[in-house]
């Protein structure tokens, strides 16, 4: 079986281009709009100036502040940017006409403008051209996702990077390709995958400037040297590594070590033979039976054990045929049971 290499490269940016929940708040989207008292929708939407980028980068799950309107930040949670308007998580506390509104990445999401990329040696990516984000239109969803590698920041201090810590987030989109080694993009936290989740203390820091970019098989990234990721350093390059150990080791467990047992939680289908070492259990809730069934009919069953405990045998019929004699086995018929037993023993 082949297994793709992950192809790898890497990102600059700079603090003033970043844009995040704690880095250049008040400046990356600005809008002006009308608020009703009690209610969430926002209408009337227009550009404001004083924003970095338009209406058009707005993403559910991004915050908006507007101080007189909404007792706190609030969370948009729809779009309708064709009719001018937007829907928050709180109602409003106050109405007024064309206010203007801030609105900032949530934690967890990020924004990169004019950020550069470099590779070291041949081989995609060889430029930006061969990434694209993963809800980009031109995505080929038979193709591995892209992802990056990024130096963190303690929540509250985004401008001081964290010795040793380091994140893995998705490319959801590029906003725009500038040329083929610059482009702005958004990256997020996936909480659905385990080494892409990020923890509540953390974010991207500002102060970092150097990002990995990798592919992503199997919800990992590649790792790779000092060199291959410049200002980033060697740490950089075995970000994705650290993050894969605390996620897929947790998955992990041992008779002593007191996790989950497998498959944790839901459903599991195993193909070929399963050994169990040591004692097994298995517990049925009052709905539930434990069933073997014919792999070529799998309809029928030829064992079960209600959720009243009791044992159920296949019953053969005339169709069936009568089945050779073993020692010890035991067959039944709609009329009938029997028994295999050794003529010599016989009482």
């Amino acid at each position: 079986m082949a297994y793709p290499t992950l192809q790898f490269a890497r990102l600059s940016y700079s603090a003033a281009d970043f844009y995040s929940n704690e880095q250049n708040i008040n400046s990356f989207v600005r809008i002006n709009g009308d608020t009703t008292n009690g209610s969430p929708i926002i209408t009337n939407i227009a550009e404001n100036a004083g924003g970095s980028f338009t209406s058009s980068e707005l993403k559910v799950g991004m915050t908006l502040v507007s101080s007189g309107e909404f007792a706190s930040d609030v969370t948009i949670i729809a779009l309708d940017l064709g009719n001018n308007q937007l829907t928050v998580s709180e109602n409003a506390t106050a109405s007024a006409t064309s206010q203007v509104m801030r609105i900032r990445p949530s934690k967890g999401m990020y924004f990169f403008a004019s950020a550069s990329f470099a590779k070291v040696g041949t081989g995609e990516p060889s430029d930006l051209r061969d990434i694209t984000g993963s809800q980009d239109a031109n995505y080929d969803s038979n193709e591995l996702k892209w992802g990056i590698a990024a130096s963190l920041a303690a929540t509250g201090s985004v401008t001081t990077t964290v010795t040793g810590l380091y994140g893995q987030y998705e490319i959801t989109e590029i906003q725009s390709r500038i040329s083929n080694t610059e482009m702005n993009f958004f990256a997020t936290a996936i909480d659905s995958l385990p080494s892409f989740i990020e923890a509540s203390g953390s974010q991207i820091s500002a102060g970092s400037g150097t990002l990995m970019v990798s592919e992503i098989s199997n919800n990992l990234m590649t790792i790779a040297g000092a060199a291959d990721v410049g200002a980033g350093g060697q740490g950089l390059g075995l970000a994705a590594y650290q993050a894969a150990v605390s996620s897929v080791f947790s998955t992990l467990t041992s008779g002593s070590g007191g996790g989950a047992a497998f498959p944790h939680t839901g459903s599991a289908q195993i193909t070929g033979s399963l050994g169990v070492t040591g004692s097994s259990e298995i517990l049925l809730n009052s709905t539930e039976n434990f069933l073997i069934k014919n792999a070529v009919s799998p309809t029928q069953s030829l064992f079960q054990i209600d959720d009243e405990g009791v044992a159920l045998f296949r019953a053969r019929e005339g169709s069936d045929g009568t089945p050779g004699a073993v020692v010890g086995g035991m067959y039944l018929t709609t009329s009938s049971a029997f028994l295999g037993v050794d003529k010599k023993n016989r009482i």
